[in-house]
């Protein structure tokens, strides 16, 4: 929804609009409007979260027009998100038309807000009635008990209305929207594929199977999606051209994700996002020099203290100290943490970073900082002390906290077992060809990258181990 609101608000008619209006704050003057304009503005407002000038903007619009049913009706809404649900009801009841179709969908959600159900659903009757039993009717009330999570009230309704429509596109929007919050994907990729039956060059469509499938996991089919939609849509390709990269992101295309989010900042290039993800594909390519670059562009434009900052100066962190620049490393963990200070992964960074230094008293108190502040993190907590000591050779010591988490639901197996491997292969732990039997079975790419050998397609634990003793010779 906002998306579709951005994309009006980009409009030359709302922006003079919107510059006569801010002028006339500006001169203090003032200035004829008319009502929709107004509460356009309130909505530009309240959609970029400033509530106090939406209200402003509101209160202006029912001086110029008292009894305007639309500025009444976003007022309400707006006590009702505040949680001022009684003065809501109070403006509600103040509108002069109580039939007004608009008026009378604010009563059921009001009543919902409520939790006066049968109250709301005696509304919501009268409406269809009264409009007999129109498809768009009840594509609006479908639409409006899923926005308020009444989602068993949508699916009586949506059966009741499938029943009497069942080809009603506007029904089959309402029903694949529905069956996507409810994460009832198999039925919601069903109604997206009939709707393009109907429409198949709907860029909505197309964004929202790509969408789904995204959720799925199915990356192969929202790229198709969001492609599609890419090459049918002359307007704002934003969404989908953002979606594809990061569909790409997910299957590991790094090359291919990058060139989106390149196209994402060439036409929008004051935001942040796609120049750290940007960044992020250089350093998962491996060319930290090239993610520098991009990091570096984006702290230009990243509002100063945001968690977007902080993020960017933990992958700063992380590329110099690879480059085994811990010193430097340590000063940018000390700046997201600044931002961040109770972030537990960016406090063992901070103690990783002591560690490298030889500073192990001092790294201790930071490992020990992290266990303490969010106790139920501990287990992650422990991996990544286990793998700091690890990278600093202290096999042994990443070797017990290994063997504890070993098989721990909390700890993601593809992620521990390779790890785990290589302690056994130093210390020369002797269920080590059991281990990478199974970490070659459920992580073979970060089983050879930890080990920085070739991957080798096929390869045995047992054949990995001799090949391990001749580059070891």
């Amino acid at each position: 929804m906002k998306d579709q609101f951005a994309s009006y608000f980009e409009k030359p008619e709302f922006k003079e609009t919107f510059a006569r209006y801010e002028e006339m704050l500006q001169s203090g003057y003032t200035r004829y409007f008319e009502a929709t304009e107004l509460t356009e503005i309130a909505e530009y407002y309240a959609m970029y979260g400033d509530s106090k000038r939406a209200e402003e903007a509101l209160d202006y619009a029912l001086r110029l027009h008292p009894d305007n049913i639309d500025a009444l009706i976003f007022k309400a809404r707006a006590r009702l998100i505040n949680g001022q649900l009684s003065e809501a009801i109070n403006i509600a009841a103040c509108i002069t038309d109580q039939s007004d179709r608009e008026v009378m969908f604010l009563k059921a959600e009001l009543a919902l807000a409520d939790m006066k159900h049968e109250q709301a659903t005696e509304i919501l009757r009268t409406l269809v009635e009264t409009e007999g039993y129109a498809a768009g009717t009840y594509a609006d009330i479908v639409d409006l008990l899923v926005d308020n999570k009444q989602i068993d009230m949508a699916n009586d309704w949506l059966e009741e209305a499938l029943t009497r429509h069942p080809d009603k596109q506007i029904l089959i929007e309402s029903a694949a929207f529905s069956y996507g919050q409810q994460e009832r994907f198999d039925e919601a990729i069903a109604a997206y594929n009939k709707l393009l039956d109907i429409d198949p060059y709907s860029n909505l469509y197309w964004e929202e199977l790509g969408k789904i499938h995204f959720l799925r996991e199915e990356y192969d089919k929202a790229i198709d999606a969001f492609e599609f939609a890419i090459a049918i849509n002359n307007d704002d390709k934003r969404y989908a051209t953002y979606a594809a990269a990061n569909s790409y992101y997910n299957i590991g295309n790094y090359e291919r994700a990058e060139e989106y989010y390149q196209q994402v900042h060439e036409c929008y290039p004051n935001t942040v996002d796609p120049l750290f993800h940007m960044g992020m594909c250089r350093v998962n390519s491996g060319d930290d020099e090239k993610a520098l670059d991009y990091f570096t562009q984006a702290l230009i434009t990243v509002p100063e203290g945001s968690e977007e900052q902080a993020q960017i100066y933990s992958q700063l962190s992380l590329i110099f100290s690879r480059k085994g620049e811990h010193e430097r490393a340590l000063a940018y963990v000390d700046q997201a943490l600044l931002i961040c200070p109770e972030n537990t992964e960016l406090i063992i960074m901070k103690g990783h970073e002591l560690l490298c230094q030889g500073f192990f008293d001092k790294s201790n108190e930071f490992f020990l900082e992290a266990l303490t502040l969010k106790p139920e993190q501990g287990e992650r907590t422990l991996f990544l002390i286990a793998v700091s000591m690890m990278e600093n050779n202290r096999y042994e010591m990443s070797y017990n906290i290994l063997r504890l988490l070993r098989d721990n639901p909390a700890i993601e197996a593809d992620l521990l077992y390779p790890y785990l491997c290589l302690c056994e292969w130093v210390l020369h732990i002797g269920n080590l060809e059991e281990t990478l039997a199974k970490s070659l079975t459920i992580s073979p790419r970060k089983t050879y990258e930890i080990f920085n050998i070739p991957a080798a397609q096929g390869e045995t634990a047992a054949e990995m181990i001799e090949r391990l003793k001749l580059i070891d010779k």
